[in-house]
């Protein structure tokens, strides 16, 4: 497919999208670990021509992967009552 002189793939690769939580639970406290996109996976070039987003070639519509690498968090939560 061509889009405004750009070559685009009429089907995206595919990928593994792993993501995964761990949590520690007490009476007044959690503890949680975590991670998104754990397999690193990014898609290249999803947006066509963004340099010029007014431009009649600016095209944000095939997005079909992260954009995002990987994400590692760790988290706290303590009750209240």
């Amino acid at each position: 497919m061509v889009h405004h002189g750009y070559e685009i793939p009429k089907q995206g690769d595919a990928f593994i999208q792993l993501m995964s939580q761990v949590t520690f639970v007490q009476k007044k406290y959690e503890l949680y670990v975590g991670g998104e996109n754990l397999t690193d996976y990014t898609q290249h070039h999803a947006i066509i021509e963004p340099e010029n987003p007014f431009g009649d070639s600016f095209d944000a519509s095939l997005v079909w992967g992260p954009l995002m690498g990987r994400t590692i968090y760790v988290g706290f939560r303590y009750f209240i009552k």
